[in-house]
């Protein structure tokens, strides 16, 4: 299988911003930085992490985890049943899948 990886650029976002390079120019992604980046953002427009906020209890995190790998699982970019949401000791999560052409990824929010 051929794919052209010219498909996969886009701007680099962080804080709700774009990332200017040296040249104060918009920086850019590319591969699986750019998978990475819409998984992190299509997360954070879904609504999920608010039903995090304040849970410590495992039993009421795991199925809002297993609502996040679900919904990155509708990214056809990625394999089926490679995603993993950790969350961390500090609250943040952690994001690790195999996409179906460059290789493994991993985002934090």
């Amino acid at each position: 299988m051929n794919f052209d990886i010219s498909l996969h650029i886009d701007l680099e976002i962080q804080d709700n911003d774009f990332v200017l390079n040296d040249s104060l120019s918009p920086s850019t992604l590319k591969k699986a930085d750019v998978i990475a980046q819409d998984i992190k953002h299509r997360i954070l427009e879904s609504g999920l992490l608010t039903k995090l906020v304040g849970l410590r209890n495992k039993n009421g995190i795991a199925p809002i985890l297993t609502e996040l790998e679900l919904l990155t699982e509708q990214d056809n970019r990625i394999k089926p049943g490679t995603i993993k949401v950790y969350r961390n000791d500090d609250g943040t999560l952690s994001i690790t899948a195999q996409t179906r052409q460059y290789g493994g990824l991993q985002s934090g929010i």
